[in-house]
């Protein structure tokens, strides 16, 4: 870990100041018979955090965690108030995002879990592009940091899928730093499922195509995956060349763990778990704030889009959601909760509307929004799921959605102002209209039956679509979340 001085100045910077603008360049005409220089390709910056949802980032004013650094990206740009993800646990989302396609469609069904080998051979298919591989024949430097969670057999390493670079972790979940660091707090939750450990198999940290092992126990995992963010994003800014960083921060997911002067700074907190996620959160919000600066400093912010969300929303079982709005906790179901997330973007040069969108939109349509920016002549690929995201900010009343979710035996689909929740292993359908009912707890079933099969018929038809799952459903049960019985699913 950084020496504690270092941790000291980092929590220091905590609320960073808003970026400078570019300076304003005089316009020189053009010589007659002169060619049209090409568009300049924006540069892209994604940051995915883990299991942060929707309530805790500041700029929803949902609860009491300030992120003043991630808010900057909604005020300078936009901030999706119905953003949603395409499934509500990790690796499937991740794949989504990645994709810009339900990962149902190509197999992608559950989580992929690496603990004991449980899911052995299980990654996101190789004949199913990234990002990363869409952008690579257009000239882009490519590089992703953190969470990979998308297999971890050699063939689906991320230099093999597009990346040019990559650090990070291969499977769900990781240490952030060795817990007898000195300066560390680990907090133990209610469910822990075993003690935070030296890193191993999947969690271990890797580098370069060579897939080198980082041996580096007490230095904070938030920290080092900002550093070499920033480190990408000044090299590639150099170069002159377009460049995608993807950036996935496995905070604020468990284990919980956190330098002590962040840990300090929320003495006001007495629950120590609470305490030490939003401190989490706020170490993450500090790295946010360095990504932001070093585009800034390196004079690439305007021409850059910087998309911020959530794979998911939080896990209640720890007990750090906030449970006391209906957003607040909902990983592994269908609630709200599992699949609104945080959603911001900006871009400077690009987006002629700012302000709060209410329209839903999707991380699928990330992919479809980079290469319509990238490229926007050029045809989309037409498995593609999603719709471009600049369109919607100009127009977001045309922007009506139908979202559909499957992992069986649970499936969901939103229309309008009316979500539908099917459970095949309870036999049950419920309605709920969302913009009333935001917690979900009055059912209309029995007072829309027309509505109820209109929709049900269209979940079940896409559901029929799908091919077998490449990997195993692992256990359902059922879960109380802000005094709603709903089902898990794993």
């Amino acid at each position: 870990m950084k020496t504690l001085t270092k941790l000291l100045v980092a929590a220091s910077m905590f609320g960073i100041a808003g970026c400078a603008a570019a300076p304003v360049l005089p316009v020189v005409p053009m010589s007659a018979g002169q060619a049209p220089q090409e568009k300049k390709k924006p540069n892209l910056i994604v940051i995915l955090v883990d299991d942060l949802p929707w309530t805790d980032v500041s700029i929803n004013k949902a609860s009491t965690v300030s992120t003043p650094n991630i808010d900057r990206i909604g005020e300078q740009g936009v901030n999706f108030t119905a953003g949603y993800v395409a499934a509500s646990v990790c690796a499937v989302s991740r794949a989504a995002l990645l994709t810009g396609r339900t990962p149902a469609r190509y197999g992608f069904m559950y989580n992929i879990n690496d603990r004991g080998n449980l899911d052995a051979g299980a990654g996101l298919p190789t004949d199913v592009p990234t990002i990363a591989e869409h952008l690579k024949p257009m000239g882009y430097r490519t590089a992703v940091f953190g969470k990979w969670h998308q297999g971890a057999d050699p063939k689906f390493y991320p230099t093999r899928r597009g990346f040019d670079e990559f650090f990070g972790f291969l499977a769900g979940e990781t240490i952030y730093a060795d817990p007898d660091t000195p300066g560390l707090v680990t907090t133990p939750t209610k469910a822990d499922r075993y003690e935070p450990k030296a890193r191993e198999g999947g969690g271990r940290l890797f580098e370069g195509p060579e897939m080198r092992i980082v041996e580096q126990p007490n230095q904070y995992l938030t920290e080092t995956i900002t550093e070499r963010s920033v480190d990408f994003i000044r090299r590639s800014a150099a170069s002159g060349e377009p460049f995608f960083g993807y950036v996935a921060y496995n905070a604020p997911h468990w284990p919980l763990q956190v330098p002590k002067p962040y840990y300090d700074r929320r003495s006001e907190i007495a629950d120590p778990v609470r305490r030490t996620y939003v401190a989490m959160v706020d170490a993450l919000d500090v790295g946010v704030g360095q990504i932001l600066k070093a585009l800034s400093d390196t004079g690439v912010r305007d021409d850059t889009i910087v998309i911020f969300l959530s794979d998911n929303g939080c896990p209640v079982q720890f007990g750090f959601c906030p449970e006391s709005h209906p957003w607040g906790a909902g990983k592994f179901t269908y609630l709200e909760g599992g699949t609104r997330v945080p959603f911001l973007m900006s871009w400077p040069n690009g987006l002629k509307h700012r302000g709060t969108i209410a329209a839903p939109v999707s991380s699928m349509d990330i992919l479809p929004t980079i290469l319509r920016a990238v490229a926007p002549d050029q045809p989309l690929d037409k498995e593609l799921e999603g719709q471009d995201l600049v369109a919607t900010v100009a127009k977001p009343a045309t922007a009506e959605r139908t979202l559909i979710w499957s992992q069986r035996p649970v499936r969901a689909i939103r229309e309008g102002r009316y979500k539908l929740w099917h459970s095949d292993d309870w036999a049950q359908t419920r309605l709920y209209d969302i913009e009333a009912d935001p917690w979900e707890t009055n059912d209309l079933s029995a007072a829309m039956p027309d509505r109820v099969r209109a929709m049900k018929d269209k979940v079940d038809r896409f559901d029929a679509s799908l091919p077998k799952p490449l990997w195993p459903l692992k256990s359902t049960r059922e879960m109380i979340i802000g005094g709603r019985k709903t089902e898990f699913v794993y």
